[in-house]
């Protein structure tokens, strides 16, 4: 009989964890233009206590998923990407970098994304997140992401969830990044008392080309010393 409450717990974190993606990872500094970033990340969802008719309680435990993410610069401020998880989670997404550049050692950035569970599930999520990063030296960020995440099904506006919470976490590395993450969110939907989820993951991210990358190459070329004949 435990067996089944079990999973019947693990079927209602995926359900409640799965249609919107709530890895961090991310600081408030833009990619720039024609980069483009692979992101691959281990992450953990805390279940809450669960409570049965029989009065036994299920202490909460650990699910675990797999996500990757790819993001491209379409401009010097504004990044576009997709997210896909092993929870059947796909997301588009998008950052803009309102303060600071790539350089600055303080970074602000807005976001807009849009999520489903399963590809074909009528379950969708919007996200509002709003990233900040701090970055005392090259290779190491310090970054907080909170946000907002509206999650309803298709035509039935009276299943919607509210997250409320974000995620904060460091980075190591100059150009290819490698860094631990924590959130925590208090999912809501006002007609029954709140649901608390935490997660924590490691994860990696790598850059290539962009134009700036292909400016720094030309220039190294140039400033190489002609041999004398």
């Amino acid at each position: 009989m435990k067996f089944f409450k079990y999973l019947f717990a693990a079927l209602s974190i995926v359900v409640v964890s799965s249609c919107a993606s709530l890895t961090g990872y991310q600081d408030g500094r833009s990619l720039g233009e024609e980069a483009f970033e692979m992101t691959g990340s281990l992450n953990l969802s805390q279940s809450p206590d669960f409570f049965f008719d029989d009065e036994e309680v299920l202490d909460n435990f650990f699910f675990p998923n797999i996500e990757i993410a790819g993001k491209y610069g379409a401009t010097d401020k504004l990044d576009v990407g997709v997210k896909l998880n092993t929870n059947l989670n796909f997301s588009l997404t998008s950052k803009y970098q309102l303060l600071g550049d790539r350089q600055s050692q303080t970074a602000l950035g807005i976001g807009a994304d849009i999520g489903t569970f399963g590809l074909i599930s009528s379950l969708w999520n919007a996200q509002v997140p709003l990233y900040f990063s701090v970055h005392p030296s090259e290779k190491f960020t310090w970054y907080l992401t909170p946000r907002y995440i509206f999650q309803f099904a298709a035509g039935d506006l009276s299943t919607t969830i509210h997250y409320y919470g974000g995620n904060t976490g460091v980075l190591f590395g100059r150009k290819n990044k490698f860094g631990f993450d924590l959130g925590y969110y208090q999912l809501s939907n006002f007609s029954s008392s709140a649901v608390d989820l935490i997660t924590v993951g490691i994860g990696g991210r790598f850059v290539f080309g962009g134009k700036e990358e292909e400016t720094l190459e030309d220039d190294s070329m140039k400033k190489k010393p002609r041999r004398r004949k």
